[in-house]
């Protein structure tokens, strides 16, 4: 929280704007949460329900995009992290389906 006297405080109070090391510590967590829930859902989900997963999730990033008024480079930046994103937690829940199944064996 942002106080007139932060610079008096000294320690963690102090510190009105997190470091860029905190911030990219935070995006990597969210990240890695984002990642684990995704492929778990879509181990979930019937393989032809994945598909309209995917659109919804696509949809709501765009929807988020255009709700902080991103510019159109922007919000086309952040549609194709999202589709990475996507494509690479298709992949692991693939790959996971496929370790599953051959144990199955």
């Amino acid at each position: 929280m942002l106080r007139a006297k932060r610079d008096a405080l000294g320690g963690e109070p102090g510190k009105a704007i997190p470091s860029l090391g905190a911030i990219e510590g935070r995006l990597m967590i969210l990240e890695l949460i984002a990642d684990t829930a995704l492929i778990r859902l879509l181990r979930l989900h019937d393989p032809q329900k994945r598909s309209a997963l995917m659109a919804a999730v696509r949809h709501a990033v765009d929807c988020k995009c255009r709700d902080a008024r991103l510019d159109a480079a922007d919000i086309s930046s952040a549609e194709k992290y999202a589709e990475e994103l996507l494509k690479s937690v298709q992949e692991q829940a693939d790959d996971l389906d496929a370790v599953r199944n051959a144990r199955r064996r």
